[in-house]
């Protein structure tokens, strides 16, 4: 699912460029003021802006089975539907089924149903699950013969004894979501449901959530209008933990609600003064009791003349947070520096094929469990509570500075080349908790928070014609994330973050004969993430694919993934046994 994202990106990038051709107001489309990121896992670049007139909500089910059926720690998400813009009428299909399972076991089920309804209204209904049975790598600090260091490694020496250990890492989602497009404005929702549970030698969860969304804006197809676009965002979520140690068992639960919304008048096309107002609050019971939230306010006048387009604006903000009430410390307790500059500026070298863009921005968020376990299927707060440290903090990103190049070329080959400058006084990262400060002893994987300063460059590309398709990123990061330094943590027990990977990226391309046969693969790959004490190995996860369509609406396929059978750790010390394959068939009418 990750490659489809980036597929994704493409298609977004593509769907931006037509848009400009055809003189539609790219500024309406109002999304989150903030949004913490974690620096492993996602790469800093600029968030896209996608007019409303090309995002229409009918679904394009010309799905690809080429992704990895299952990329583990680093999936959840709610929304499974792939949606892409599409500035073609209704296709006329209705329903996509894609069902697979293989060895070792990582079954892939997905569905989604959209009627054929008449007027103005619009909904679809999806399922998805992806999940992994079976063993994972036996992984023990051992020494490093190239570097002299530790490595987190799967020796055959392994410090878990027998052949290795068994679990499950199962995540399913299901819901319903509309749309109604009357002509000034538009009123979409969405409800859903999203399980996750996994299961390892020492912890279980079983986590369980209902979401619900609403969201109502203006149409910017007028040249005077007032602007208004407010998104409502609610989760319930509930998770039993449990443990084999003597901490035993637990619980938690919680509410997660968000607000965004931007109102101003439109003065013009290339004239508007808008303030966006925002607010998330979350509250947790159980294991450990917290309150946090933050306000944004964020006044911005955005102008253009020729082929320049610049906006000003200032970001507000506030954090509260309700203190400690359960057993873990408090959480989200560092404060922000309450103003953070919003500007953004961009001039067509070419028009409609090549534009210039900067920005400057910053920002604070609050951390969510869900947000969190999105980061790692397997972190788990008994960690953090043997430690005796907070699981969850604020992000807060002091200032960020970034320049790019964005364009097509000839409508097939799309890129976005970007480059920057991050400082963040709190950020995620993935670390290590060890029960000593100079060797690897009892270790257990968390989500620490650490100050960052980073310099980053990023390409994102595709190609795409009617028998070939290739896309793709490629990210440098260099940060001073200390590679030498241990801090104590807590109850006897030391932290150690990992550095992000200085290079890390993916590809993925696909060939098709006649659209019978499709043949496919992708390569995801990141060169080491070092700590104090021990580093996480590069590795390369290739994948190949193959498809076979009987007939117009019915195919077969099979997919083999991490053919180079190396020790992908995308979170540390979890890896997949190795080699698998996966087949099923996809119906599409």
């Amino acid at each position: 699912m990750h490659h489809n994202k980036l597929f994704a990106i493409t298609v977004l990038l593509s769907a931006a460029v037509s848009a400009a051709a055809q003189d539609i107001d790219p500024t309406v489309e109002v999304s989150r003021i903030y949004q913490g990121k974690m620096m492993e896992v996602h790469k800093p670049m600029i968030g896209m802006q996608i007019p409303d007139s090309v995002m229409h909500f009918d679904l394009d089910f010309d799905y690809s089975v080429f992704d990895n059926p299952y990329k583990g720690t680093n999936e959840f998400n709610p929304y499974v539907q792939d949606m892409k813009p599409q500035p073609d009428a209704w296709s006329g299909r209705r329903l996509f089924l894609r069902a697979g399972a293989g060895y070792p076991l990582h079954p892939v089920f997905d569905f989604v149903w959209s009627p054929d309804l008449k007027g103005k209204f619009r909904m679809s209904a999806y399922a998805s699950h992806r999940s992994y049975v079976g063993k994972y790598r036996k992984i023990s600090p051992v020494l490093d013969r190239s570097s002299g260091g530790l490595c987190l490694e799967s020796p055959e020496n392994s410090a878990f004894s027998g052949n290795g250990w068994s679990g499950y890492d199962f995540l399913t989602t299901a819901g319903v979501e509309g749309r109604l497009d009357w002509g000034k404005g538009i009123f979409s929702f969405n409800a859903g449901y999203h399980g996750l549970a996994t299961r390892d030698t020492l912890v279980s969860r079983a986590y369980n959530a209902l979401t619900a969304g609403l969201r109502v804006r203006s149409s910017g197809d007028r040249d005077r209008y007032f602007l208004y676009d407010v998104a409502v965002d609610y989760r319930y979520g509930a998770d039993n933990l449990d443990y084999t140690g003597p901490s035993g068992s637990g619980s938690l639960s919680g509410h997660e609600f968000s607000l965004a919304s931007a109102f101003g008048p439109v003065f013009s096309r290339d004239n508007r003064l808008t303030v966006g107002v925002g607010l998330d609050m979350v509250s947790y019971g159980g294991v450990f009791g917290t309150e946090a939230g933050v306000v944004t306010v964020t006044p911005k006048y955005i102008f253009g003349k020729g082929r320049w387009n610049l906006g000003a604006g200032i970001l507000f903000s506030a954090t509260f947070s309700g203190g400690e009430k359960g057993l873990l410390p408090a959480q989200d307790t560092k404060k922000g520096q309450y103003v953070y500059p919003d500007i953004t500026a961009s001039y067509d070298i070419i028009l409609d094929h090549m534009r210039l863009y900067a920005e400057i921005g910053g920002g604070e968020s609050i951390g969510r469990y869900s947000g969190m376990l999105e980061k790692g299927h397997f972190i788990h707060p008994l960690y953090t509570l043997a430690a005796g440290i907070p699981l969850m903090d604020n992000t807060i990103e002091r200032i960020s500075a970034s320049l790019g190049l964005r364009g097509s070329i000839a409508s097939r080959f799309s890129y976005d080349l970007s480059a920057g400058y991050r400082n963040f006084a709190s950020v995620p990262l993935h670390a290590i908790l060890s029960s000593s400060g100079t060797s690897v002893s009892s270790p257990s994987p968390v989500l620490g928070y650490t100050g960052l300063q980073m310099f980053y460059a990023s390409l994102d590309y595709g190609w795409s014609s009617a028998d070939f398709s290739l896309d793709g990123n490629f990210t440098y990061k260099h940060s001073d994330v200390s590679s030498d330094g241990v801090i104590p943590a807590g109850n006897g027990t030391w932290m150690s973050f990992f550095r992000p990977a200085a290079f890390s990226g993916d590809v993925r391309a696909m060939y098709n004969w006649h659209r019978r046969i499709y043949f496919g693969a992708d390569c995801d790959f990141s060169l080491p993430r070092e700590s104090a004490l021990y580093r996480l190995g590069s590795y390369a996860d290739l994948g190949i694919y193959l498809e076979l369509r009987t007939a117009r609406l019915f195919s077969f396929w099979i997919r083999g993934g991490n053919l180079l059978n190396m020790t992908v750790q995308r979170m540390p010390m979890y890896a997949e046994s190795g080699i698998n394959f996966t087949a099923g068939i996809c119906l599409n009418l």
